[in-house]
């Protein structure tokens, strides 16, 4: 069996002597790193005591017991001047650096905690939480909301999702709502004189395909209609119908959600009382992970938004 030379045995006193110094090292303060770093920056003791608000005779003694630590002398004093050694240039490159990139990253996380980044499908975006912002401006003025849009749930790290989901799929603590659908159309086109032709009616086909499909044939079964009655075309997200709607030229059926704010308006109308519920929500995925302050404020909101 090979064995480790002296100099490697944990008997040496080498070893002792490096192990206490690697423990010294590590109970270096960070005060004194600050006070180090300025001093050398600045090239003067009184200016760093300045800086930080301290006495030059604590930049002193900072500087002092650092030195003792590391066993190397980092500035050559003389009278009124200081400067580095060689040592100390290495050190001073390396606390600068490491400062600098600390005090921006502390910068970056509470630029992050001021703002909430949300992102949701473009029909939600459009229809629902872009018009109602200045609501939630109004009420939290020192929060700001960025929006961003797509079909796929974001996952990244401080963002907060709203999606539209299978009910069956989502934990009961996510939905925000589950959804009802219903037949809507502006009013001009709603109060025009019925024809015998079919009437034209959007429907949406999901991008997803894992979503059950708008309760378009619960819907006519409950208002005895009959699918001869409309000419059904279809987009791909509810917000391009709804837009055909708004514009007297078709029918669109849709979640309530969606168009809630519309109706209020008088923009659009149901054409029938009797709305179905769907196997669709919308929801929050993980809505009961770590979310912080200002991301809880705004789930409150929208909350009660919804409800």
């Amino acid at each position: 069996m090979n064995k480790l030379p002296l100099w490697m045995s944990y008997t040496h006193p080498w070893f002792y002597q490096s192990s206490h110094w690697r423990l010294e090292l590590v109970n270096v303060s960070l005060q004194a790193v600050k006070v180090f770093e300025a001093a050398a920056r600045l090239e003067s003791f009184k200016d760093a005591a300045d800086e930080l608000s301290i006495t030059a005779t604590a930049v002193s003694h900072h500087i002092s017991n650092l030195e003792h630590r590391l066993g190397v002398k980092l500035f050559y004093r003389k009278v009124r001047e200081i400067t580095l050694t060689s040592e100390g240039k290495k050190l001073s490159q390396a606390t600068t650096a490491s400062l600098q990139k600390i005090a921006t990253t502390l910068d970056e996380i509470q630029l992050g905690a001021s703002s909430i980044k949300v992102h949701t499908t473009s029909s939600f975006a459009a229809l629902v939480l872009i018009p109602s912002l200045h609501n939630f401006n109004e009420l939290y003025p020192n929060i700001e909301v960025d929006i961003s849009t797509g079909e796929v749930v974001d996952h990244q790290i401080n963002n907060l999702s709203i999606r539209f989901g299978d009910v069956d799929r989502v934990d009961d603590e996510s939905i925000l709502k589950i959804e009802q659908f219903n037949l809507y159309g502006n009013p001009s086109l709603i109060a025009r004189p019925s024809t015998d032709r079919p009437a034209p009616v959007y429907l949406t086909k999901w991008k997803n395909k894992d979503l059950p499909d708008a309760p378009w044939l619960s819907w006519l079964e409950a208002n005895r209609k009959s699918p001869q009655d409309f000419t059904t075309n279809y987009f791909d997200q509810e917000l391009y119908g709804v837009n055909e709607a708004i514009a007297g030229k078709s029918l669109i059926f849709c979640s309530e959600t969606l168009v809630s704010d519309l109706v209020k308006a008088g923009v659009l109308e149901p054409i029938s009382t009797l709305p179905v519920e769907s196997k669709l929500c919308y929801y929050i995925p993980n809505r009961s992970k770590e979310l912080n302050t200002k991301m809880l404020t705004f789930v409150d909101w929208i909350t009660d938004r919804f409800s």
